[in-house]
């Protein structure tokens, strides 16, 4: 398995978010910041993660794509996109019900010629690593009655 990277570009007003390899908690203070800066002043209209090149998301990783899309909602009555192929990351996507808060589009590759920039890992000390772990899980339980069975127990116990 490929250690993880997580990139972004913006083309006029879409915000992408390229998710590369195998991507872990340890690697998400990274994005938990740019969502943070992405939602303090949206300037862009659509969100596309592109979930092509991923092997694997951690929950925390999906909690933050959860987050993306409850953020989006509050600013647009558009859904996120997510571009990936078919597989067992698509059945992952699935049960924790990212098809009711994001249109899941089978590969595409418009996005390859874009100008990536990888975000940078951001060193936190345990107890902030904990909360955002939280808070994922947190947004992952937000989503879904499903989902509320499955990880409010989860973020108890790491509170």
């Amino acid at each position: 398995m490929m250690q993880g990277t997580i990139l972004c570009a913006r083309v006029d007003s879409v915000e992408y978010i390229r998710f590369v390899g195998v991507i872990r908690y340890s690697q998400c203070a990274g994005l938990e910041n740019h969502i943070d800066q992405l939602f303090k002043q949206p300037d862009f209209s659509e969100i596309a993660v592109d979930l092509e090149h991923a092997e694997m998301l951690d929950s925390t990783a999906l909690g933050l794509l959860a987050r993306i899309s409850i953020e989006f909602a509050k600013i647009s009555n558009k859904k996120p996109v997510i571009f990936l192929q078919k597989g067992e990351l698509a059945h992952i996507l699935k049960r924790v019900c990212f098809d009711q808060v994001f249109n899941i589009v089978d590969k595409t590759n418009h996005s390859e010629k874009l100008d990536f920039v990888e975000l940078a890992p951001i060193a936190k000390n345990e107890d902030d690593v904990l909360a955002c772990v939280v808070e994922a899980h947190r947004s992952l339980a937000e989503i879904s009655e499903d989902n509320k069975r499955y990880f409010t127990d989860i973020t108890k116990a790491l509170s």
